[in-house]
Protein backbone atom coordinates (compact mmCIF):
# COMPACT_ATOMS: atom_id res chain seq x y z
CA UNK A 1 0.00 0.00 0.00
CA UNK A 2 1.74 3.16 -1.14
CA UNK A 3 2.04 5.95 1.80
CA UNK A 4 0.43 8.98 1.26
CA UNK A 5 3.37 11.89 1.03
CA UNK A 6 3.59 14.96 2.58
CA UNK A 7 2.96 17.07 -0.41
CA UNK A 8 -0.48 18.08 0.35
CA UNK A 9 0.12 19.06 4.12
CA UNK A 10 3.28 21.24 2.62
CA UNK A 11 1.06 22.85 -0.01
CA UNK A 12 -1.70 24.03 2.47
CA UNK A 13 1.14 25.29 4.59
CA UNK A 14 2.53 27.64 1.34
CA UNK A 15 -1.28 28.82 0.86
CA UNK A 16 -1.54 29.78 4.30
CA UNK A 17 1.81 31.85 3.70
CA UNK A 18 0.22 33.51 1.00
CA UNK A 19 -2.58 34.47 3.19
CA UNK A 20 -0.02 35.58 5.53
CA UNK A 21 1.68 37.51 3.10
CA UNK A 22 -1.42 39.70 2.10
CA UNK A 23 -2.90 40.19 5.34
CA UNK A 24 0.29 41.56 6.75
CA UNK A 25 0.50 44.32 4.36
CA UNK A 26 -2.81 45.27 6.11
CA UNK A 27 -4.30 46.26 2.72
CA UNK A 28 -7.84 45.53 3.66
CA UNK A 29 -7.68 48.37 6.70
CA UNK A 30 -6.47 50.89 4.64
CA UNK A 31 -8.96 50.25 1.64
CA UNK A 32 -11.39 50.62 4.95
CA UNK A 33 -10.16 54.33 5.41
CA UNK A 34 -10.64 54.97 2.03
CA UNK A 35 -14.17 53.66 2.20
CA UNK A 36 -14.89 55.77 4.91
CA UNK A 37 -13.46 59.37 3.28
CA UNK A 38 -15.71 58.31 0.32
CA UNK A 39 -18.64 58.10 2.85
CA UNK A 40 -17.58 61.18 4.39
CA UNK A 41 -17.42 62.75 0.69
CA UNK A 42 -21.08 61.14 -0.51
CA UNK A 43 -23.32 61.39 2.22
CA UNK A 44 -23.87 65.05 2.83
CA UNK A 45 -24.75 65.09 -1.20
CA UNK A 46 -27.31 62.16 -0.46
CA UNK A 47 -28.91 64.68 2.50
CA UNK A 48 -28.84 67.59 -0.14
CA UNK A 49 -30.66 65.69 -2.66
CA UNK A 50 -33.29 64.32 0.15
CA UNK A 51 -34.16 68.71 1.11
CA UNK A 52 -34.21 69.25 -2.85
CA UNK A 53 -37.06 66.35 -3.12
CA UNK A 54 -38.82 68.22 0.22
CA UNK A 55 -38.33 65.94 2.65
CA UNK A 56 -37.75 68.36 5.78
CA UNK A 57 -37.15 66.49 8.97
CA UNK A 58 -34.17 64.88 10.42
CA UNK A 59 -32.63 68.08 11.00
CA UNK A 60 -29.84 66.13 13.23
CA UNK A 61 -28.49 64.75 9.67
CA UNK A 62 -26.60 67.77 8.61
CA UNK A 63 -25.02 68.34 11.92
CA UNK A 64 -24.18 64.68 12.59
CA UNK A 65 -21.79 64.28 9.30
CA UNK A 66 -20.27 67.70 10.02
CA UNK A 67 -19.21 66.28 13.48
CA UNK A 68 -18.34 62.78 12.12
CA UNK A 69 -16.45 64.95 9.29
CA UNK A 70 -14.55 67.26 11.63
CA UNK A 71 -13.37 64.00 14.01
CA UNK A 72 -12.54 61.85 11.35
CA UNK A 73 -9.23 63.71 10.33
CA UNK A 74 -7.41 63.00 13.61
CA UNK A 75 -8.81 59.68 13.82
CA UNK A 76 -7.32 58.92 10.33
CA UNK A 77 -4.10 60.15 10.77
CA UNK A 78 -3.89 58.14 13.72
CA UNK A 79 -5.02 55.15 11.98
CA UNK A 80 -2.39 55.69 9.34
CA UNK A 81 0.66 55.51 12.04
CA UNK A 82 -0.81 52.90 13.82
CA UNK A 83 -1.08 51.14 10.57
CA UNK A 84 2.64 52.30 9.43
CA UNK A 85 3.92 50.79 12.86
CA UNK A 86 2.29 47.43 12.97
CA UNK A 87 3.40 46.81 9.42
CA UNK A 88 7.39 47.34 10.01
CA UNK A 89 6.46 45.09 13.02
CA UNK A 90 5.04 42.41 11.44
CA UNK A 91 7.86 42.12 8.40
CA UNK A 92 10.48 40.42 10.43
CA UNK A 93 7.78 37.68 11.83
CA UNK A 94 6.56 37.11 8.35
CA UNK A 95 9.90 36.58 7.06
CA UNK A 96 10.42 34.32 9.93
CA UNK A 97 7.40 32.08 8.68
CA UNK A 98 8.35 32.50 5.34
CA UNK A 99 11.56 30.76 6.05
CA UNK A 100 10.63 27.99 8.19
CA UNK A 101 7.60 27.01 5.04
CA UNK A 102 10.52 27.04 2.82
CA UNK A 103 12.72 24.59 4.50
CA UNK A 104 9.82 22.22 4.24
CA UNK A 105 10.31 21.89 0.16
CA UNK A 106 13.14 18.62 0.91
CA UNK A 107 10.08 16.86 2.55
CA UNK A 108 7.65 17.06 0.28
CA UNK A 109 7.93 13.28 -1.30
CA UNK A 110 8.98 12.01 2.00
CA UNK A 111 5.72 9.91 3.50
CA UNK A 112 3.33 12.32 5.67
CA UNK A 113 4.16 10.45 8.86
CA UNK A 114 7.86 10.95 8.94
CA UNK A 115 7.53 14.66 8.23
CA UNK A 116 4.56 15.76 10.90
CA UNK A 117 6.67 16.35 13.20
CA UNK A 118 8.63 18.70 11.57
CA UNK A 119 5.25 20.15 9.85
CA UNK A 120 3.76 20.50 13.29
CA UNK A 121 6.14 22.84 14.70
CA UNK A 122 6.07 25.11 11.49
CA UNK A 123 2.66 25.23 11.34
CA UNK A 124 2.64 25.99 15.33
CA UNK A 125 5.08 29.42 14.06
CA UNK A 126 2.59 29.82 11.50
CA UNK A 127 -0.24 29.94 13.77
CA UNK A 128 1.31 32.51 16.01
CA UNK A 129 2.27 34.86 13.06
CA UNK A 130 -0.92 34.56 11.80
CA UNK A 131 -2.22 35.41 15.47
CA UNK A 132 0.06 38.60 15.41
CA UNK A 133 -1.04 39.23 11.82
CA UNK A 134 -5.04 39.46 13.42
CA UNK A 135 -3.57 41.39 16.85
CA UNK A 136 -2.20 44.36 14.22
CA UNK A 137 -5.48 44.45 12.31
CA UNK A 138 -7.80 45.27 15.22
CA UNK A 139 -5.14 47.45 16.43
CA UNK A 140 -5.66 49.27 13.44
CA UNK A 141 -9.21 48.61 12.71
CA UNK A 142 -10.31 49.54 17.28
CA UNK A 143 -8.98 53.16 16.05
CA UNK A 144 -11.50 53.82 13.20
CA UNK A 145 -14.48 51.01 14.12
CA UNK A 146 -16.67 53.52 16.75
CA UNK A 147 -16.30 56.59 14.14
CA UNK A 148 -17.13 54.00 11.20
CA UNK A 149 -19.81 52.28 12.75
CA UNK A 150 -21.41 55.83 13.37
CA UNK A 151 -21.30 56.95 9.53
CA UNK A 152 -22.97 53.67 8.70
CA UNK A 153 -25.86 54.13 10.92
CA UNK A 154 -26.22 57.64 9.52
CA UNK A 155 -25.94 56.10 6.40
CA UNK A 156 -28.81 53.61 6.81
CA UNK A 157 -30.99 56.61 8.36
CA UNK A 158 -30.70 58.63 4.93
CA UNK A 159 -31.12 55.38 3.07
CA UNK A 160 -34.64 54.99 5.15
CA UNK A 161 -35.43 58.67 3.54
CA UNK A 162 -34.52 57.65 0.42
CA UNK A 163 -36.83 54.58 0.31
CA UNK A 164 -39.78 56.78 1.87
CA UNK A 165 -39.56 59.57 -0.47
CA UNK A 166 -39.29 56.93 -3.36
CA UNK A 167 -42.63 55.43 -1.90
CA UNK A 168 -44.24 58.61 -1.82
CA UNK A 169 -43.78 59.69 -5.45
CA UNK A 170 -45.55 56.66 -6.26
CA UNK A 171 -48.62 57.24 -4.46
CA UNK A 172 -51.94 58.04 -5.13
CA UNK A 173 -52.57 60.82 -3.15
CA UNK A 174 -50.34 64.14 -2.46
CA UNK A 175 -49.47 65.96 0.49
CA UNK A 176 -51.14 69.01 0.78
CA UNK A 177 -49.33 72.60 0.99
CA UNK A 178 -47.31 72.84 3.93
CA UNK A 179 -47.52 69.55 4.59
CA UNK A 180 -44.60 67.47 5.10
CA UNK A 181 -43.57 63.36 5.27
CA UNK A 182 -42.42 62.10 8.54
CA UNK A 183 -42.40 58.16 8.18
CA UNK A 184 -43.41 55.19 6.11
CA UNK A 185 -43.38 51.54 6.62
CA UNK A 186 -44.62 48.64 4.79
CA UNK A 187 -47.33 47.33 6.57
CA UNK A 188 -50.32 45.23 6.45
CA UNK A 189 -54.10 45.38 7.71
CA UNK A 190 -57.04 42.60 8.18
CA UNK A 191 -56.78 39.34 9.44
CA UNK A 192 -55.28 36.34 8.27
CA UNK A 193 -58.10 35.37 5.61
CA UNK A 194 -58.88 38.69 4.11
CA UNK A 195 -54.90 40.83 4.07
CA UNK A 196 -54.24 43.73 2.85
CA UNK A 197 -50.83 44.56 2.25
CA UNK A 198 -49.36 48.39 1.34
CA UNK A 199 -47.48 51.62 2.88
CA UNK A 200 -48.14 53.75 5.86
CA UNK A 201 -47.19 57.23 5.84
CA UNK A 202 -47.14 59.81 8.51
CA UNK A 203 -47.17 62.96 7.31
CA UNK A 204 -46.82 65.85 10.10
CA UNK A 205 -51.08 66.37 9.48
CA UNK A 206 -52.07 62.34 8.88
CA UNK A 207 -51.90 58.92 8.44
CA UNK A 208 -52.64 57.20 5.78
CA UNK A 209 -52.58 53.65 4.28
CA UNK A 210 -52.13 52.87 0.89
CA UNK A 211 -53.33 49.82 -0.78
CA UNK A 212 -50.37 47.98 -2.68
CA UNK A 213 -50.67 44.69 -4.05
CA UNK A 214 -50.35 42.17 -7.12
CA UNK A 215 -53.21 41.15 -8.30
CA UNK A 216 -54.01 38.22 -10.67
CA UNK A 217 -55.70 39.59 -14.11
CA UNK A 218 -54.86 36.10 -15.61
CA UNK A 219 -54.43 32.64 -14.52
CA UNK A 220 -54.16 29.22 -16.62
CA UNK A 221 -54.41 25.66 -14.42
CA UNK A 222 -53.96 28.20 -11.30
CA UNK A 223 -50.66 29.62 -12.69
CA UNK A 224 -50.77 33.54 -12.78
CA UNK A 225 -49.83 34.69 -16.19
CA UNK A 226 -50.66 38.09 -15.77
CA UNK A 227 -50.92 40.58 -12.34
CA UNK A 228 -51.40 44.08 -12.03
CA UNK A 229 -50.60 46.03 -9.14
CA UNK A 230 -53.25 47.95 -7.55
CA UNK A 231 -52.49 51.30 -5.92
CA UNK A 232 -55.44 52.81 -3.64
CA UNK A 233 -55.86 54.65 -0.32
CA UNK A 234 -57.88 52.65 2.22
CA UNK A 235 -57.53 54.44 4.89
CA UNK A 236 -57.30 57.99 6.08
CA UNK A 237 -56.96 59.64 9.79
CA UNK A 238 -55.97 63.18 10.28
CA UNK A 239 -54.02 63.46 13.77
CA UNK A 240 -56.52 65.46 15.32
CA UNK A 241 -59.03 62.95 14.92
CA UNK A 242 -57.01 60.16 17.00
CA UNK A 243 -57.73 59.75 20.08
CA UNK A 244 -55.78 57.08 20.77
CA UNK A 245 -52.71 54.96 19.62
CA UNK A 246 -51.53 51.57 20.71
CA UNK A 247 -48.30 49.87 20.11
CA UNK A 248 -47.73 46.40 20.95
CA UNK A 249 -46.32 42.70 20.04
CA UNK A 250 -48.14 39.67 18.92
CA UNK A 251 -46.33 36.25 19.03
CA UNK A 252 -47.22 34.00 15.21
CA UNK A 253 -46.19 30.36 15.56
CA UNK A 254 -44.61 31.41 18.99
CA UNK A 255 -41.19 32.18 17.31
CA UNK A 256 -42.26 35.09 14.32
CA UNK A 257 -42.80 38.80 16.56
CA UNK A 258 -45.84 41.01 14.85
CA UNK A 259 -45.05 44.16 15.33
CA UNK A 260 -48.92 45.81 15.89
CA UNK A 261 -50.34 49.12 15.72
CA UNK A 262 -54.04 49.56 16.37
CA UNK A 263 -55.23 53.43 16.33
CA UNK A 264 -58.83 54.22 18.02
CA UNK A 265 -60.37 57.64 16.39
CA UNK A 266 -62.17 60.32 18.67
CA UNK A 267 -65.91 59.51 19.16
CA UNK A 268 -67.90 60.81 16.66
CA UNK A 269 -65.45 60.88 14.39
CA UNK A 270 -66.09 58.56 11.23
CA UNK A 271 -62.84 57.49 10.85
CA UNK A 272 -63.16 53.58 11.23
CA UNK A 273 -60.72 52.16 14.17
CA UNK A 274 -57.65 50.70 12.41
CA UNK A 275 -55.00 48.00 13.09
CA UNK A 276 -51.75 47.34 11.20
CA UNK A 277 -49.33 45.35 11.44
CA UNK A 278 -45.61 46.98 10.73
CA UNK A 279 -42.28 46.00 9.39
CA UNK A 280 -40.59 48.20 12.03
CA UNK A 281 -40.72 48.62 15.59
CA UNK A 282 -44.17 49.38 16.97
CA UNK A 283 -42.96 51.53 20.42
CA UNK A 284 -41.35 53.28 17.85
CA UNK A 285 -43.89 54.58 15.58
CA UNK A 286 -45.92 55.01 18.23
CA UNK A 287 -43.43 57.63 20.23
CA UNK A 288 -43.20 59.28 16.49
CA UNK A 289 -46.75 59.57 16.05
CA UNK A 290 -46.96 61.34 19.48
CA UNK A 291 -44.28 63.60 18.84
CA UNK A 292 -46.60 64.81 15.52
CA UNK A 293 -49.57 65.14 17.44
CA UNK A 294 -48.38 67.54 20.07
CA UNK A 295 -46.33 69.26 17.19
CA UNK A 296 -42.96 68.21 19.25
CA UNK A 297 -42.08 67.22 15.52
CA UNK A 298 -41.47 70.34 14.04
CA UNK A 299 -38.39 71.02 16.42
CA UNK A 300 -36.63 68.58 14.19
CA UNK A 301 -37.64 70.27 11.15
CA UNK A 302 -34.47 71.88 9.17
CA UNK A 303 -34.58 75.41 9.81
CA UNK A 304 -36.89 75.18 12.79
CA UNK A 305 -40.49 75.01 13.20
CA UNK A 306 -42.63 77.27 10.31
CA UNK A 307 -45.35 78.89 12.44
CA UNK A 308 -48.12 76.98 12.58
CA UNK A 309 -51.76 78.49 11.84
CA UNK A 310 -54.53 78.33 13.81
CA UNK A 311 -58.09 77.74 12.59
CA UNK A 312 -61.95 77.91 14.21
CA UNK A 313 -64.61 75.21 14.14
CA UNK A 314 -68.03 76.71 14.44
CA UNK A 315 -70.32 75.04 16.87
CA UNK A 316 -73.04 74.11 14.08
CA UNK A 317 -72.15 72.71 10.80
CA UNK A 318 -73.15 75.39 8.26
CA UNK A 319 -74.71 72.73 5.65
CA UNK A 320 -77.25 70.99 7.58
CA UNK A 321 -77.06 72.95 11.20
CA UNK A 322 -75.65 69.67 12.94
CA UNK A 323 -73.48 69.85 16.33
CA UNK A 324 -69.57 70.04 15.78
CA UNK A 325 -67.64 67.67 18.56
CA UNK A 326 -64.78 69.82 17.27
CA UNK A 327 -65.98 73.14 17.77
CA UNK A 328 -63.47 75.46 19.36
CA UNK A 329 -59.69 76.19 18.03
CA UNK A 330 -57.45 73.51 16.30
CA UNK A 331 -54.07 74.26 15.12
CA UNK A 332 -53.13 73.20 11.09
CA UNK A 333 -56.07 71.94 10.31
CA UNK A 334 -58.01 73.98 7.66
CA UNK A 335 -61.46 71.92 7.11
CA UNK A 336 -63.23 69.64 9.02
CA UNK A 337 -65.96 67.02 7.89
CA UNK A 338 -69.09 67.02 9.75
CA UNK A 339 -70.04 63.94 11.39
CA UNK A 340 -73.85 64.13 10.60
CA UNK A 341 -73.89 64.66 6.48
CA UNK A 342 -69.95 64.32 6.04
CA UNK A 343 -69.72 67.92 4.13
CA UNK A 344 -66.35 69.11 4.28
CA UNK A 345 -66.28 72.55 5.97
CA UNK A 346 -63.78 75.38 5.38
CA UNK A 347 -61.82 77.35 8.16
CA UNK A 348 -61.68 80.51 9.05
CA UNK A 349 -58.29 81.24 10.56
CA UNK A 350 -58.25 82.56 14.09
Amino acid sequence: MEQETAASAISRMEWRLGELHKNALLNSQRDRLGEIDALLARLPQQVAQLRTRGYVYKSHLEEQLGQLAQHWQPVRSQAIRTLEHQAVLLRPEVNRADEAVRRLQPLRMRPLTTAQPTINRVESQLSAVERRVRAAQEAVENVYDELADELEAVGNEIKGCERILEWLAGATFALNAGEGLVAATEARTGDKDERTEGILFLTDQRMVFERREKVARKKFLFITTESELVKEVSWEAALSDLERIDASEARKALVFKREMLAVVPRRGSRIAEAQFELDTDSDTWRALLLRCQTGEIASDRVGGAPPVPEYTVPAKCPFCGASISQAGRVRGIASVQCDYCGQAIELQKA
